[in-house]
């Protein structure tokens, strides 16, 4: 009987009291309920307002703002699982949505003096960023210059999560400084002297040179503001960064190698990742090529046809204020789409605006899943598939890898940068150029490694180390892309005028590699008919032309198969591969 009774009190709808509550907190506490009900981004339990209610009245407050964000997790004992954490943050939240009623007039007023500034409070943050932190900068004066340049590129429209990196940088100048002149050292103290040996320092203290590049391009941004619009005068008219940033090594390819390509699209190997709609973005993101965030961001109507019903992946780029960008899709992977929207719909009856829209604290849907997240599932997949290069060696890969390789796949396969620079959406020809860069270095180290004969089977080409290689290669690629052979290339001139229109063995600029071995096994072939057909028929001169252009044939294909063995054709391409001795 007592345990039916324990059974039906559960069952009971539960009730919150209040009765024993001061005014004032009695009615921040139901602001707090009413702010929770009007978001709408999480589930609130009756036991979690109830734990955070028995704190309220054990702390003896008449305000919850009678103590700031330090002491209330202090003194609630906040615990890391279950309810107990969630009821302090349901006072956390409460007070913030109060401390946001009370500066509504002037946000900017309340947040500006302060070390550390709540941009969720100013309507600024997004989910990279939400708070600007000045605190480690020890002088007053340039703590209040570093928080002036803030609020102006915050209004200017600048990404808070880069503004942070800015204003890491003025930290450790500031620091620095502080340590030669020390904390009371004025504006006119900071002059080139004192910046030059910070860049001595950043170099001592082993930053790396993406970070100290970085570093030194912020803090010129920072100076060259602060004197452009005289924020403080006596600040030495020496204090500039010019080019002192650290030269950046050359880009280096991030694409995934085709041998880890073929495995990580294996069917057998994505039906391993963790979840269902983790699963579909890993899709898209091998296909389209988005970066995560835009990925993880897509609206759940994302997919449009044009006049032949084509399908199209409809998205925003994220990097370049939202603008709308489209890439192709199959039929396939629209589908899979399409499931996944009736997933979402089953969950979010009224609507979603997300195609993934995040587990937790998403009332409405109006939240994606998480970066975290993603990334998390990517480690487990990645532990489950236990990827290893060459060598045998763990492989970790990155979601913003599949951009990368994609656009190297299609730079190999010909695509034109203005079509690849459309699709994937860059802002800049310069930022697809880097991959036909890297394709090009691809290119010309396979053409060099490759046995190139001339019409007399004898070897023709400059060594690598030649001055003119560079030059060689480049005359090579421009005929290779004006003159198209069935059986190799033309090594004339540009300017040199022709009046073959088909390739000629005779031609002393003929040139060919392995690539058209087949070719010319055809050619032999069908020379060997017809040098047969003109004996038979009497006509002595055709065959002795043709017996020459056989000898030629021969030579070429004898010198021609003794590097095809060590080579292998890889997207119609011929590569080297190391042969065991």
């Amino acid at each position: 009987m007592i345990e039916w009774f324990g059974r039906l009190e559960l069952r009971r709808d539960p009730y919150i009291r209040f009765h024993d509550l001061g005014r004032q907190v009695r009615l921040e506490v139901q602001f707090g309920l009413q702010c929770r009900a009007d978001i709408r981004d999480r589930h609130t339990a009756p036991r979690t307002v109830t734990r955070a209610l028995s704190w309220i009245r054990e702390s003896g407050v008449r305000s919850l703002m009678d103590w700031d964000e330090t002491q209330w997790p202090k003194f609630c004992r906040v615990a890391r699982k279950g309810y107990q954490s969630l009821s302090y943050s349901f006072i956390r939240d409460t007070r913030f949505e109060l401390q946001r009623l009370l500066i509504a007039d002037d946000p900017w007023a309340d947040q500006f003096p302060r070390d550390s500034w709540d941009l969720r409070l100013l309507d600024l943050a997004n989910e990279d960023c939400c708070r600007l932190h000045f605190g480690g900068i020890p002088q007053p004066w340039l703590r209040d210059l570093a928080k002036r340049w803030a609020r102006w590129r915050l209004t200017r429209g600048s990404n808070p999560a880069g503004l942070t990196l800015g204003v890491q940088a003025i930290t450790r100048l500031a620091r620095h400084f502080a340590e030669i002149d020390g904390v009371d050292a004025g504006p006119a103290a900071l002059d080139r002297a004192r910046i030059e040996t910070w860049l001595a320092a950043l170099q001592t203290d082993g930053h790396s040179e993406r970070s100290r590049s970085r570093t030194v391009n912020c803090v010129g941004v920072f100076l060259r503001d602060v004197h452009r619009y005289e924020w403080q005068p006596d600040l030495a008219r020496s204090a500039f960064i010019y080019d002192d940033a650290p030269t950046p090594r050359g880009l280096k390819p991030r694409f995934i190698p085709e041998h880890l390509m073929r495995q990580l699209e294996a069917p057998e190997a994505v039906a391993q990742f963790p979840s269902d709609d983790g699963r579909l973005l890993l899709k898209i993101l091998m296909a389209c090529g988005l970066r995560t965030k835009d990925a993880r961001w897509l609206p759940f109507d994302c997919i449009v046809r044009d006049a032949e019903n084509n399908p199209y992946l409809a998205w925003l780029n994220r990097k370049i204020h939202d603008r709308p960008a489209f890439f192709p899709l199959s039929e396939d992977l629209a589908a899979e789409i399409g499931r996944q929207q009736q997933a979402v719909l089953e969950r979010f009856p009224q609507g979603c605006k997300r195609l993934f829209p995040a587990s937790l604290k998403n009332v409405d849907g109006s939240k994606p899943v998480s970066d975290r997240r993603m990334r998390d599932h990517l480690a487990i997949w990645l532990e489950r598939l236990s990827l290893t290069d060459e060598h045998g060696q763990p492989v970790k890969v990155t979601f913003h890898q599949f951009r990368h390789t994609l656009a190297t796949r299609m730079i190999n396969a010909d695509v034109p940068q203005p079509v690849i620079q459309t699709l994937l959406d860059h802002m800049s020809p310069a930022m697809t150029a880097v991959y036909a860069k890297l394709h090009d270095k691809t290119l010309r180290r396979h053409w060099e490694n490759a046995l190139k004969v001339n019409h007399e089977g004898q070897e023709a080409e400059i060594a690598a180390n030649h001055p003119l290689s560079g030059a060689a290669w480049a005359k090579m690629s421009l005929v290779r892309a004006k003159v198209t052979l069935p059986n190799g290339y033309c090594g004339a001139p540009v300017q040199t005028d022709c009046e073959y229109a088909n390739p000629c063995l005779d031609c002393r600029f003929f040139i060919t590699t392995s690539d058209f071995l087949q070719q010319h096994r055809q050619q032999r072939q069908e020379t060997n008919e017809l040098i047969t057909q003109a004996e038979q028929a009497g006509l002595a001169r055709v065959a002795e032309k043709n017996c020459r252009t056989l000898g030629k044939l021969d030579k070429i294909i004898s010198a021609l198969e003794e590097t095809a063995g060590n080579q292998i054709v890889v997207g119609g391409r011929v590569e080297d591969v190391d042969v065991p001795s």
